[in-house]
């Protein structure tokens, strides 16, 4: 019984049949995982930045635009048209404006006011277009379900929703009319 016991061992050490799928089985997950998160990583920037363009673009219209000003509704609409990637934008991004003292010091709350899918939807908080000549401060919030929410960057960023947030901000100066 031992002999064939050792018998069985000695041929199996020595066969190389399915070492290649060894190491696939060992090395795919890694590979994989790191796939996923690079693709995360990269569809995070790229909101990101179709994000801030879609900022920029809007705050240039409203700082130009001092005699009939956007409404909220109308400032979210210009962003959203600009920022391509962000799904159901025109729902889930929110929108602060404030004047800002010019001989103050800038006093910002770090904590955005953003989106809470689970509470019954809310207006802005503040929103307030600006005179000519008055430094305004813009914040958008925007939130978005990942791709992949299992992966390793999908754990890492999520909130208490399961939703990455956004975050971009701008401050201009109204031109003056006239």
């Amino acid at each position: 019984m031992m002999r064939g016991v050792g018998s069985f061992l000695r041929r199996f050490r020595r066969d190389q049949d399915g070492v290649a799928s060894f190491d696939f089985v060992l090395i795919f997950p890694v590979y994989f995982m790191m796939f996923l998160a690079a693709f995360e990583t990269g569809m995070v920037m790229t909101r990101q930045i179709l994000l801030d363009r879609g900022m920029d673009m809007a705050v240039r219209i409203v700082r130009l635009n001092t005699a009939f000003p956007p409404n909220y509704d109308q400032l979210k609409d210009m962003i959203c048209q600009s920022a391509g990637l962000i799904p159901n934008c025109r729902n889930s991004l929110k929108l602060e404006m404030w004047e800002q003292d010019p001989w103050g010091t800038l006093v910002l709350d770090t904590t955005p006011d953003c989106i809470n899918r689970s509470l019954p939807v809310e207006p802005a908080s503040v929103y307030e277009p600006g005179a000519p000549n008055e430094i305004m401060f813009v914040r958008a919030c925007v939130h978005y379900q990942p791709f992949f929410p299992t992966a390793i960057m999908g754990t890492a960023l999520r909130d208490s929703n399961g939703e990455y947030q956004l975050v971009t901000t701008a401050i201009y100066v109204t031109e003056p009319t006239g």
